[in-house]
């Protein structure tokens, strides 16, 4: 059974996929299935077979996203120099699941765990990576809405100062560790991307999520990156934040210089990185420890 993580999400176990799989992929319902013990925020996976894995959107937000992956990851995904999981076949909303779902191919690896990071030799990879999904032609593409993550920084200002404020509140009353969060420090890095420039040119390609948990390693090497989910058109800052996520001092800053980031990127990076960090640590404090492990790292990290 699944962890609940949002009051809107729908319940999702192994009956409910193998009964999907019967009335709409009869013919891949023969095969063994296996819920995956680390589970995303945004969808719950099952492993199907030796090659396969089946993946359900939680909540109505997620189901949306799962149809742009579904979409355009099989477009984008030829450009990419990293192992992604591509679509195989598509699952519809019906009476007994309300969502669309999908089955991908599988990768095989090492996720990284949840909070860990990258050493030295993976910033290169990491960054081809980067640079490669933001070359892909973005017409048509779907464009980062005003309030999320790579889209316009005044846009999540009040979401972030609430974050701030309820990190701090959560500090205040003992239920995380006092040194954490420097207010002062906080405000100060998430009103510099505030008043960073924005981005001048064209929305390019981002994954929007690139940390610990989205990323596969192949003998301790970065070899693939999951779940697209957040793929939009926007600003580029979106994915340089992983290099608050991922990457530790020297090492940071090689990744700011291999993805061409300018000062005005790496404060809208800096600051969407500290937000995302604010906000899961309270969001899933009792429930989702990866997360959570996520959470403090970038804030360490970002106001380092």
């Amino acid at each position: 059974m699944t962890v609940r993580l949002h009051d809107d999400e729908v319940r999702i176990d192994e009956d409910l996929v193998q009964q999907l799989l019967r009335t709409q992929l009869p013919e891949l319902a023969n095969q063994d299935l296996q819920l995956v013990p680390a589970q995303g925020t945004d969808n719950v996976m099952f492993r199907l077979g030796a090659e396969l894995s089946v993946r359900l959107p939680r909540k109505r937000s997620a189901a949306r996203s799962l149809l742009i992956e579904r979409k355009w990851l099989p477009r984008v995904a030829p450009r990419l120099p990293l192992a992604v999981p591509l679509p195989v076949a598509s699952g519809e909303p019906s009476r007994a699941y309300p969502f669309p779902w999908m089955v991908c191919t599988w990768l095989s690896g090492t996720p990284l765990p949840p909070g860990g990071g990258l050493d030295a030799g993976d910033v290169d990879t990491l960054a081809e990576f980067v640079v490669a999904l933001q070359a892909f032609d973005s017409e048509g593409g779907p464009q980062v809405q005003p309030g999320q993550r790579a889209g316009l920084v005044a846009a999540y200002d009040a979401v972030a100062r609430a974050a701030l404020d309820e990190t701090s509140a959560l500090q205040a009353v003992g239920r995380i560790e006092p040194d954490l969060v420097d207010e002062q420090v906080a405000a100060s890095v998430w009103r510099a991307a505030v008043d960073a420039p924005a981005w001048p040119g064209p929305g390019v390609w981002v994954h929007r999520d690139l940390m610990a948990s989205n990323l596969m390693t192949v003998d301790g090497r970065l070899s693939g990156v999951l779940d697209f989910g957040g793929l939009a058109v926007g600003d580029p800052a979106g994915d340089v934040m992983a290099a608050f996520h991922l990457f530790s001092d020297e090492s940071r800053l090689m990744f700011r210089t291999a993805v061409g980031a300018d000062d005005a990127t790496w404060a809208r990076a800096r600051g969407w990185a500290l937000t995302q960090g604010m906000e899961a640590l309270p969001y899933y404090l009792d429930t989702h420890p990866g997360m959570v492990a996520m959470a403090r790292r970038v804030i360490r990290a970002t106001l380092s």
